[in-house]
Formats: structure tokens, C-alpha cells, sequence
């Protein structure tokens, strides 16, 4: 670990595990600043191991949107009601979330963090001084 190559490693970890958590952080903080509004679960689809749902939400001009959302919290049921965060520009909806997605970055963000800790450590011993002979 002490080696050039160990100290390149080490270093290279820990700018991916903290770029990594400041993307999730940057990410959920820019969906909490998004507009929200109540839909309605219309049918719930699987793929693989993958879960999505198909909601309908009102945006704020009267219109209503479907769309198809990554399910990440607890299973959804046809008719169940869900909260929709979106963003709007230019009056058209770029991206949705369901609300409750904070889970998936509340994982994320705990397993780059225990990462970026983990690279700190390996870091603290690649770059400690070997010890002198006398």
C-alpha cells in the first residue's frame, strides 16, 4: 500500500467516493426543490427485478401527466395514492419522482460515505512516513 502505485490507488478511490457522494447530494437536494403534486397509481409493471409505476398527476395548469416512474420505497397498488415530485421548463415536464425516491439516495449516499471513510483510512496509512532505521 506504501508504494507508488498503492498511493495512486488509495488517492484514486477517495476523489471517486467523495465526487460520488457529492453527485447523490447535489441530486436529491435538486429533487426536494421540485414541484410536487398528488397522482395516482394507474397500473404497477415489473421487469426483471426492476419495479416501475404508471401515475397520473395534475400539473399546475389543469392538464393532467402520465408517467412512468422507478418504484425505490414500498410496493405501489393500482389506485393508491403517491406524491410526484416534477420539474417544469418551459412549461413541459423534463423529470418526475416519485417522493419517497429519497430512499435510494439515502442508500447511496451511506455506502460512498463508508467508502470515502474507507479510502481516508487506506490514504492515512499510504502516505504515513515509513519508519527510520537507527
Amino acid at each position: 500500500m506504501k508504494s507508488r502505485t498503492g498511493r495512486f490507488v488509495a488517492g484514486l478511490v477517495l476523489v471517486g467516493a467523495v465526487g460520488g457522494l457529492a453527485l447523490v447530494i447535489q441530486s436529491s437536494t435538486e429533487q426536494r426543490s421540485w414541484a410536487s403534486a398528488e397522482g395516482t397509481v394507474q397500473e404497477r409493471l415489473k421487469s426483471g427485478k426492476s419495479v416501475s409505476v404508471k401515475v397520473e398527476y395534475p400539473l399546475p395548469d389543469g392538464t393532467k401527466q402520465v408517467a412512468t416512474l422507478s418504484e425505490n420505497g414500498p410496493a405501489r397498488n393500482p389506485g393508491d395514492r403517491v406524491t410526484v415530485r416534477y420539474d417544469l421548463e418551459n412549461g413541459r415536464v423534463v423529470d418526475a419522482a416519485l417522493a419517497d425516491n429519497d430512499q435510494a439516495h439515502w442508500v447511496a449516499g451511506g455506502m460512498l460515505g463508508v467508502l470515502a471513510l474507507g479510502a481516508v483510512f487506506a490514504n492515512l496509512i499510504a502516505w504515513t512516513p515509513k519508519p527510520r532505521g537507527d
